[in-house]
């Protein structure tokens, strides 16, 4: 007959659970911690990233505001011209300036860098709140010019050019740079073009209201100078060079 001796294992402390349990906590706290950490810093370089295409296009946009002035200023001055020489009745000052009119500028923005910050989220990683709301401010001014800008448009498709076509005779345009004033001078000294009987009335008016669209000129250039300020916060929010 064989005796089985039964040996006792001594009971652990409660201080062995615990310490235990404790650096199983640290373990995983340490852990989360540092995918935590990881995932900030992958979110903080594509934030970066993505505040770069924001100010690339912001630049490009500012070359638009450019143009948009130059256009401007310049139309102004023939819209002036046009409707002094409807008053004085001077058809060679009429034809050679109405042919400028025929023209109209629209602005085509860049906006997919800011639609990919707001629609993925990034904007919460902008934490200045004075960036977020020049951001805001600036994409909401920007919207307004557009829709000045689609309303002239509109204008233009539905009143400016089927008025001139109508009253003003284009058969010179193809010949040459005829915006030029010694190429128009000499065209018109050879054969003056056809003239018709304009509606001076609806005409001025036409010209009236294009020339108050010209307001056109001062939003852009404020959107110019409200884009560089933008830069320069984001640039100093994320240390951009």
């Amino acid at each position: 007959m064989e005796v089985h001796a039964h040996s006792h294992t001594p009971r652990k402390k409660w201080t062995h659970y615990f310490w235990e349990f404790l650096m199983l906590f640290l373990a995983v706290f340490c852990g989360f911690m540092a995918e935590n950490i990881r995932e900030h810093g992958i979110e903080r370089k594509r934030t970066i990233r993505y505040a770069r295409q924001f100010i690339t296009e912001i630049e490009m946009d500012t070359s638009l505001f450019n143009e948009g002035i130059s256009f401007v200023n310049g139309k102004t001055n023939a819209v002036d011209s046009l409707i002094q020489g409807l008053n004085e009745e001077n058809w060679k000052e009429i034809y050679f300036w109405g042919l400028h009119i025929d023209q109209y500028y629209v602005a085509k923005f860049h906006s997919a860098s800011f639609e990919q910050i707001k629609y993925a989220g990034y904007l919460r990683n902008f934490e200045n709140e004075e960036l977020v709301n020049a951001i805001q401010d600036y994409i909401n001014f920007r919207d307004n010019v557009e829709i000045v800008q689609n309303e002239l448009a509109t204008f233009y498709n539905q009143q400016v050019t089927p008025f001139i076509n109508r009253n003003l005779d284009k058969q010179y345009l193809g010949k040459g740079n005829v915006r030029k004033r010694s190429f128009f001078d000499s065209l018109w000294t050879r054969k003056p073009m056809l003239i018709h009987t304009v509606n001076q009335i609806e005409f001025r008016n036409i010209l009236i209201t294009i020339r108050d669209s010209y307001y056109l000129g001062f939003l852009y250039k404020t959107l110019h100078e409200r884009s560089i300020a933008l830069i320069s916060l984001i640039k100093k929010e994320f240390d951009l060079k």
